[in-house]
């Protein structure tokens, strides 16, 4: 389990020589659940679809949990599923009274010939002792599945011995599974590990055509990936970067992982990179072998790179535009706020800047903010006066207001206060129809990590993206009330925070993707 890290896994965070630190998961067991009768299909689906994610994560590092079952998966208060119990070694000794329910023994359990597994969810090579690969996981997936849905346990007997009989020798009856539901149950429980579905991440695939067969049975389903599914993977020099997917029903998109190094004979400069607001492109900043640090564009669902013209010096973190076609930028050396058409032309100089290399924001009601030494400032996104927004308060010992990020109304934002004192530090919310002196002055987030806003599939509200020591967390807010809505969820560890401690390794689009 240490070695996996998913949001529906449970986490592992320290071992000693006989101990564990674990994520506490409060809620109830699927179990608890399933005693209450079956679970209506909708709910099902989503349920499993984050199980399905869950081993998916462990079967891409070859880890095979073999005792998956309801009382092995907690679902929390706001439907985050969590599988426990991760690969299960061994467990020393004999139950006083064996029953369907009891992990069976073993001294040596990961070797060929021992039955390993709770009785009634072990797939058949499980219970004739023979070695296992994540296939006897999808079976248990499917046992689990139309537990689920019916209400009623697949395989019982009155006793320990019944119930492998059972296991081994009889074949599983699926009608009283929702029709839908049938063309993937057969395929997970298939007895010859041969015939099997060989994947669990092909298995909403299966749901979907039986539901399209226009079954009178058949509901509207899921699609194949969990809230928060990972999208994809980006490796910017040491840098992993994920795209995650924030919607209230389950995205489309396929799982991609892919890497993408830095152009030739260039490398990083050390700033986060930017995602465009339709997520089709990245930019970042890379130094050549002439010591000059550009802009460079990457399209997506290119393989190629290019050097954005007109952008030397940008040693700042880099922010687009609200319709894509344009990039803020500056750097310590450039000593000024520009932008630039992504299709190319010169650099427009919009202010002096007086922070070295400044954090900004691009709203949608057309004005930037951006970092300076005395607080935040605003312009024109066409050029014009540069103006305070915000001014640092010396009463507060504050040393900087940093870190801008735009709500979706375009006229309040997210910032950064940090001051002497740790309780004076926090995210707070800004109006450009405020004046500098008369700003909010109570944080929706305590402690000195910026907050950036991320939107939903709801306009009213959306999820505040933040850092935690390398932890990177998203919690619900409500973009209407302007406040906070529920817990902070981890969606990514060991994320950092590049040259400027003010500004985490992620950046965020408007179609809900984050890098």
């Amino acid at each position: 389990m240490a070695a996996l890290n998913h949001l529906n896994i449970c986490h592992l965070y320290d071992v000693g020589p006989n101990y564990l630190v674990m994520e506490l998961v409060e809620g109830p067991t699927l179990a608890d659940l399933i005693r209450e009768g079956a679970i209506p299909l909708e709910e099902a689906l989503k349920i499993a679809a984050q199980i399905a994610a869950a081993l998916e994560a462990a079967h891409e590092k070859e880890i095979t949990h073999r005792d998956l079952k309801p009382a092995n998966i907690k679902i929390k208060a706001d439907g985050v599923v969590k599988v426990l119990d991760f690969g299960l070694a061994k467990i020393g000794g004999t139950p006083a009274a064996p029953s369907e329910d009891s992990p069976t023994i073993s001294m040596a359990a990961t070797q060929a010939g021992v039955i390993l597994g709770t009785a009634a969810y072990m797939s058949p090579e499980q219970a004739r002792g023979k070695v296992v690969d994540k296939r006897a996981d999808i079976w248990s997936f499917g046992v689990v599945l139309h537990e689920m849905v019916t209400g009623r346990r697949l395989f019982r007997g009155e006793d320990l011995t019944e119930t492998l009989a059972a296991v081994v020798m009889q074949q599983p009856d699926l009608s009283g599974a929702p029709f839908a539901m049938q063309k993937l149950l057969r395929k997970c429980l298939q007895k010859d590990p041969a015939k099997r579905l060989r994947d669990i991440g092909d298995a909403f695939e299966l749901i979907q055509e039986d539901s399209a067969a226009g079954s009178p049975q058949a509901t509207s389903l899921p699609h194949k990936k969990l809230p928060w599914a990972v999208a994809g993977m980006l490796l910017l020099g040491l840098a992993v970067v994920s795209f995650v997917h924030f919607r209230e029903q389950p995205p489309t998109t396929e799982v991609t992982r892919f890497v993408v190094a830095a152009p030739d004979k260039t490398s990083f400069n050390g700033t986060p990179p930017a995602i465009s607001p339709d997520g089709r492109t990245l930019a970042f900043a890379a130094i050549g072998a002439e010591g000059r640090s550009q802009i460079w564009l990457k399209p997506m669902n290119s393989l190629e790179a290019h050097v954005l013209a007109g952008t030397d010096g940008v040693g700042a973190p880099i922010f687009w535009s609200p319709d894509g076609r344009s990039l803020g930028f500056s750097g310590a050396t450039l000593r000024m706020l520009k932008k630039i058409d992504v299709a190319g032309g010169p650099a427009q100089t919009l202010c002096p800047v007086s922070g070295g290399a400044p954090l900004g924001a691009w709203s949608p009601a057309g004005i930037i903010v951006y970092y300076a030494t005395d607080g935040l400032m605003q312009v024109p996104a066409g050029g014009g006066t540069c103006t305070h927004v915000t001014r640092l308060d010396s009463k507060r010992d504050e040393l900087r207001h940093t870190a801008p990020s735009f709500l979706p109304d375009g006229r309040h934002f997210l910032y950064l206060r940090v001051a002497a004192k740790d309780e004076n530090s926090g995210v707070y919310i800004g109006s450009l129809d405020s004046k500098p002196e008369e700003q909010n002055s109570q944080p929706i987030l305590r402690g000195v990590t910026p907050a950036k806003y991320v939107a939903s599939v709801d306009p009213s509200h959306g999820y505040l993206l933040f850092l935690r020591e390398g932890v990177l967390l998203a919690q619900p807010f409500n973009a209407g009330s302007l406040s906070l809505t529920g817990d902070a969820v981890p969606i990514a560890e060991q994320v950092g925070t590049g040259a400027n401690v003010d500004n985490g390794m992620f950046t965020a689009s408007a179609n809900e993707t984050l890098v």
